[in-house]
């Protein structure tokens, strides 16, 4: 089957498996059950690379493991998706606090007053503690370390995955454009319905979000390119899951679309993130970029 055949019946399966998931969740009651929401939205997020498991398995027979980029070997490139993503997060901060639109808060006292609303017994257990210096650890290193397997086994196999395998041939920038627009629009459902990331302004949250990803796009693709391993991307993308709340918390509530790292604060720094990228792909082209033209 061709690359664009097998392309298809990709794209089919991710966003058939994924939006098929959110239909059954919401049809359970997931639009007053915040924990069917949630459970919906982890479910759904496996659709990437179930599809690019079995497409994988169908079509790429002798090279399934090449297809899905699961190669093992680290090299200095993991270290620095896990660097970018905490960059992002804390540009997109620092942005925010920079232009007015926010003002800068203790992440430790900042959680401990929110803690002291629903469990004031444990948040003064906690205050003699180094709170700030925890979350950054927590967020950081444990729940990054955590979360990139989770990652890994979802999205990433199938954006990062199966995907760059069939689309990276193309260039640099037209797989990342690409990728980008459809990794946000296979999130419109469980934006319009479960109000993800945009839970007060879903219908501009689904444009807001496909900017998002696009831009998210650049430094995955550049990583997934160096650290040569869908490993790599998993990295970037868990990290900056598991970092974006704690950078939340470094803020007084801004004022949409101020929505720290899927807000304009978040889009400034990616925009930035992604030049950078792009240009250090151009400067060294990989040999798929050789072949085609951006």
């Amino acid at each position: 089957m061709s690359v664009h055949g097998k392309s298809y019946v990709y794209l089919g399966l991710a966003f058939g498996l994924s939006w098929l998931v959110v239909a059954v969740g919401w049809f359970l009651g997931g639009a007053t059950s915040p924990t069917i929401a949630v459970l919906t939205m982890a479910v759904m997020m496996l659709g990437p690379s179930l599809a690019a498991i079995v497409c994988a398995t169908v079509f790429e027979k002798g090279r399934r493991r090449e297809a899905l980029g699961l190669w093992f070997k680290p090299n200095i490139w993991w270290f620095w998706a896990w660097v970018i993503a905490i960059a992002i997060a804390v540009g997109s901060s620092a942005i925010t606090i920079a232009s007015g639109h926010a003002e800068y808060l203790d992440p430790g006292q900042n959680y401990l007053t929110q803690l002291r609303a629903t469990a004031p017994d444990v948040a003064a257990q906690l205050e003699a503690l180094p709170v700030t210096w925890i979350l950054i650890a927590q967020a950081a290193v444990l729940n990054a370390l955590l979360s990139t397997p989770l990652l890994l086994i979802s999205e990433e196999l199938g954006w990062r995955g199966y995907l760059y395998d069939l689309w990276r041939r193309f260039g640099f920038l037209r797989y990342t454009l690409a990728t980008g627009m459809l990794w946000g629009l296979w999130h419109a459902p469980a934006i319009y319905l479960f109000g993800l990331n945009y839970p007060e302004n879903r219908v501009i949250g689904i444009p807001m979000f496909v900017v998002f990803c696009i831009l998210f796009s650049f430094p995955h693709t550049l990583v997934r390119d160096r650290g040569k391993s869908v490993v790599a991307a998993a990295i970037l993308h868990a990290t900056s899951n598991a970092v974006g709340g704690t950078a939340m918390l470094a803020l007084t509530q801004a004022a949409f679309p101020w929505s720290g790292v899927v807000g304009v604060g978040g889009f400034v720094m990616l925009t930035i993130v992604a030049v950078v990228c792009w240009t250090v792909s151009v400067a060294a082209k990989t040999p798929a970029d050789v072949a085609t033209t951006d």
